[in-house]
């Protein structure tokens, strides 16, 4: 059986889905450093590198659901709410 995280967004705009899965990708990359976070025994330079890298990933994420991709997910989801039930 394929991984999760290896089968395609079900949608038909690929940007979109392009998005979706970068999305997902960063915040996997949040949750792994939040859980470094938790390791004990963490030294301030080991924090201080962990914490950076969170900055940028938060900042990353921030960018990433901008105004566009927002409207990208409403578009969507007007358009799946249109759709008739198969």
């Amino acid at each position: 059986m394929m991984p999760m995280s290896d089968r395609p967004i079900a949608t038909p705009n690929d940007t979109l889905s392009a998005l979706i899965t970068e999305l997902g990708e960063e915040s996997q990359q949040v949750i792994a450093l939040i859980n470094q976070l938790r390791l004990p025994d963490l030294t301030p330079q080991q924090q201080v590198k962990i914490l950076s890298e969170l900055l940028a990933a938060v900042v990353h994420l921030h960018i990433h659901c901008d105004p566009s991709f927002q409207d990208l997910l409403v578009a969507e989801i007007e358009h799946l709410s249109r759709a008739k039930p198969s």
